[in-house]
């Protein structure tokens, strides 16, 4: 028997097969995963410099690998469904 939460993902899925372009909108907190900090999480830059205190520490950027959600992004880009990606630094 399927779930609530399969059913929920089997919906979602149709619809992004039906759409002709989806949008996605992410921020700093799509690379948490990756260990980089986020801006307004609990230990976040913003955060702790709010509270006077130093940035949290991270990994080097050079040695930061894309996570499941950098991958999901690239196959929906190569799907075509897509039509502009962008990355800001």
């Amino acid at each position: 028997m399927e779930s609530d939460i399969e059913k929920r993902i089997e919906t979602l899925a149709g619809w992004m097969f039906e759409a002709k372009h989806l949008v996605v909108f992410t921020g700093a907190g799509i690379s948490t995963e990756s260990g980089l900090p986020d801006f307004r999480g609990p230990d976040g830059v913003w955060t702790r410099r709010d509270k006077g205190l130093p940035p949290p520490k991270s990994r080097d950027w050079t040695s930061v690998d894309p996570n499941v959600g950098h991958m999901a992004i690239v196959e929906l880009h190569k799907l075509g469904k897509l039509s502009f990606l962008s990355r800001k630094m």
